[in-house]
């Protein structure tokens, strides 16, 4: 999880990185497009092997090749060398990242605290965002963009390959029930209705995804907002330390009161958070301190909410690659969205309008939510056998 909090210093790496090119804004971020792309292009086929082979051979292999790939770009000629590296970093950022944690987590952890764990485990990130927020302001100053990215590379030798190869153990293989024992128009309904399910929750994780694109260009918000280096380094840290709070928050939340619950919350924190920064901006400093919590709070749903409610809704054993397809549409709205982001400010001169739809496209994740796990208990109901009293049985194993 450490690992994944990396993409928060790559933020800080959006303004020099520009100047260093001689791009605007919008065009530097067509690498981030090119990467998250990339990775999503890979998830579902890494969760098929993830179920076969476990997590931790993909983890090794996948960060030795993003540490190769930080070194090639921190010392890429061009701007087209950049893109093109972008392409083999998004397969191995896909590979020791989001995907094998939760694989990991939720397979070890089969009981009712599941939520807890996950969210203490995914406080992580924000541990590091809180590092790297006054970590990365000095060592910019210090290396420049070159050294940026060296240290970054250094990182994943640290947070994700040696943890590979000394840390991690493959969870246990969960039973699932065989389609090929059940009449074939019960095995017919179930496939059509998870399959509806893993669309449905794709469309919303890509709409997370648009929003959540916020945490990696951060930076270069409160940039635009007049807000100098070493004071976005520190907002960047106090928005660290409220995602650090939030992932447990939410987790305990789903235990204590139900995905549901979990999810209304969240619809409230989305209507205020992002859309609350654009209303309060140019009013210094200080606005900021009373809506980055929530706008942690609503851009945690990627990291907790989602593969709550994808096991919610295909089970334990289908998890894996389940969650690879949803992921890849999130990582398809941020490949989307981070230049869309650079785009409003190119046009706009400022982030306000993504900041304001950003509320909207949460609120709608959230209601896609909701009815795949509907639809998702429905689909396990269709396959089991008709009689009196057959309840909905969910879809958690």
């Amino acid at each position: 999880m450490l690992t994944i909090s990396l993409s928060i210093a790559l933020g800080f790496l959006v303004v020099p990185g520009s100047q260093h090119f001689g791009v605007t804004t919008a065009q530097f971020l067509l690498w981030y497009s090119i990467y998250t792309l990339s990775s999503a292009g890979v998830f579902t086929l890494l969760g098929k092997v993830m179920t076969v082979r476990g997590p931790k051979v993909v983890v090794i292999s996948s960060a030795i090749l993003v540490t190769a790939c930080l070194v090639g770009m921190a010392y890429a000629p061009t701007i087209t060398v950049f893109y093109l590296l972008s392409i083999p970093l998004g397969f191995g950022w896909a590979g020791c990242t989001s995907l094998a944690a939760n694989a990991i987590v939720i397979g070890w952890h089969v009981h009712s605290r599941r939520g807890t764990i996950l969210g203490i485990v995914a406080a992580a990130t924000g541990l590091g965002g809180f590092t790297w927020g006054f970590l990365f302001p000095p060592v910019i100053a210090a290396g420049g963009w070159q050294g940026g990215l060296l240290t970054i590379a250094a990182f994943v030798v640290v947070l994700a390959i040696l943890p590979g190869v000394f840390l991690i153990s493959n969870p246990p293989r969960a039973a699932v029930t065989p389609t090929a024992e059940m009449p074939a128009d019960k095995r017919k309904a179930m496939r059509a209705g998870i399959g509806a399910v893993v669309v449905v929750l794709t469309v919303a994780a890509a709409i997370f995804g648009l929003e959540s694109a916020f945490s990696n260009i951060m930076p270069a918000v409160f940039a635009a907002d007049d807000i100098d280096l070493a004071m976005a380094g520190l907002l960047v840290s106090y928005y660290s330390i409220c995602g650090m709070l939030a992932k447990p928050v939410l987790g305990y939340l789903n235990d204590r009161f139900g995905i549901r619950a979990t999810l209304a919350f969240l619809s409230l924190a989305y209507v205020v958070g992002l859309p609350g920064m654009a209303v309060l901006s140019g009013n210094g400093v200080a606005t900021y301190y009373v809506v980055l919590p929530l706008a942690a709070l609503a851009l945690a749903t990627p990291t907790i909410a989602l593969p709550l409610v994808t096991v919610q809704s295909v089970g334990r054993a289908r998890f894996p690659v389940v969650y690879g397809t949803v992921i890849s549409g999130l990582w398809i709205g941020l490949a989307l969205g981070a230049p869309a982001w650079g785009l409003t400010f190119d046009l706009f001169g400022s982030y306000n309008v993504a900041l304001a739809l950003a509320g909207v496209a949460g609120i709608i994740g959230i209601t896609l939510s909701l009815f795949a796990i509907r639809a998702g208990r429905r689909a396990v109901k269709s396959a089991e056998p008709p009689g009196p009293g057959t309840a909905p049985a969910p879809a958690v194993a």
